[in-house]
């Protein structure tokens, strides 16, 4: 059983609905108005193994966020925010799943 697999199954198994929050700028660039936009999630919030956290990467805290490309039409980035279940967290990592370059799903490493 590859990643991929793993992944989907956890997603389609312990998913639920998040939102991803990310800043959009409108208007000219000397000008820009920015302007908060939520896009609708699939994703499965999971811990990370005790033997990965290091502490500096890796901190005590730190969550995985398994996001689900279907349907989704925005890309993940550091600078946005997940919202699962009333919880903000701040994205540290972004890793998309793209063994054949198209992304299958993405990871996400969250803290709050």
């Amino acid at each position: 059983m590859g990643m991929k697999d793993a992944a989907s199954r956890i997603i389609a198994r312990f998913g639920q609905a998040g939102t991803l929050r990310q800043i959009v700028n409108t208007g000219p660039e000397w000008a820009p108005v920015q302007t908060e936009v939520d896009t609708a999630i699939t994703v499965a919030v999971v811990d990370y193994a005790q033997e990965v956290r290091d502490g500096t990467l890796i901190q005590s805290g730190d969550l995985r966020a398994l996001v689900s490309v279907e349907g989704l039409s925005v890309t993940p980035t550091t600078a946005d925010k997940l919202i699962v279940g009333g919880v903000e967290y701040v994205i540290a990592r972004v890793s998309p799943l793209a063994p054949d370059g198209v992304a299958r799903f993405h990871e996400l490493q969250v803290r709050t």
